[in-house]
């Protein structure tokens, strides 16, 4: 991972423009919390701003192109905040998934729910002194929340508080990430082989299609690392360090690029096969 901030996005569009004529689709998969949607103090505050989701709902509809939300939200509630048919959703890092009308949980993860459960229970006793800390549990995973958290000392505590609990349980491990610590099944599963799945499932075997992830977490380095060469990385905001190539300011800015993508970049997908006659 490198500490260099990505060159903006906006600055480089002729390297998307390249990537969508050198291509026989897309698809374009997306972070929900600080990506599509502004960060709040309050999980449960976020809102998917309306004129992404109409930004969204014109992207899913366009000919070789698929839409996919990626997310550590749990599955349930990502679909009701996003709220739009016709696109993959996965939850909880990928360990949930819905594509099809079908929905697929992880094996281990499924096996996996009553001890999440008891460690949360755990925890919100543990931590029910420390004002603005609070445990989410999302069923296969659980987020422990501290940005609320007025003190370092008492960050530090939560953290602690989690180790402590997770410690000596071989199936569950911790991960980090903007104000949160999170508990997993302790399984190879992450948003970069949800990222891989994904792809396997739409693109059709004799086809090439432009994979695009948009991130702003610690996260969303597994699909940026899992991209291939030909695919397209966009970190959202300047931290943490990424290995994404592009940048982009805000969810407003990711807004931006999706109605440009709607109005202009779509019409590039192809241009360049169809210029040498390769195209039926």
């Amino acid at each position: 991972m490198t500490t260099e901030v990505p060159e903006p996005l906006r600055t480089n569009l002729y390297v998307l423009v390249n990537r969508l004529r050198d291509t026989d689709g897309l698809l374009a998969l997306f972070d929900f919390d600080g990506s599509l949607a502004p960060i709040e103090q309050r999980p449960e505050d976020v809102e998917l701003p309306p004129t992404t989701r109409t930004a969204l709902e014109a992207l899913r509809g366009t000919e070789n192109v698929e839409v996919g939300v990626v997310s550590g939200r749990g599955l349930d509630d990502l679909r009701e905040r996003v709220g739009i048919d016709g696109v993959s959703y996965a939850g909880n890092h990928g360990l949930e998934l819905y594509i099809d009308d079908e929905r697929n949980v992880h094996p281990v993860a499924e096996d996996s729910k009553k001890q999440i459960a008891a460690l949360c229970d755990d925890l919100e006793d543990e931590l029910a002194p420390v004002d603005g800390a609070f445990v989410e549990n999302k069923g296969v995973t659980a987020s422990v929340h501290y940005r609320l958290v007025a003190d370092e000392e008492g960050v530090a505590t939560v953290r602690e508080a989690v180790e402590n609990t997770v410690q000596g349980t071989d199936d569950i491990r911790i991960t980090s990430g903007k104000a949160v610590v999170e508990m997993r099944p302790d399984v190879e599963w992450h948003k970069g082989r949800a990222l891989r799945w994904l792809y396997d499932h739409h693109v059709p075997d004799d086809e090439t299609w432009l994979p695009l992830y948009v991130g702003d977490d610690r996260t969303d380095e597994d699909a940026f690392e899992t991209l291939p060469k030909s695919g397209l990385g966009i970190k959202v905001g300047r931290q943490p360090p990424t290995v994404a190539s592009y940048r982009v300011a805000d969810p407003s800015s990711v807004q931006t690029i999706l109605a440009w993508l709607v109005e202009y970049g779509v019409g590039f997908l192809g241009m360049e096969s169809l210029s040498n006659g390769t195209r039926n």
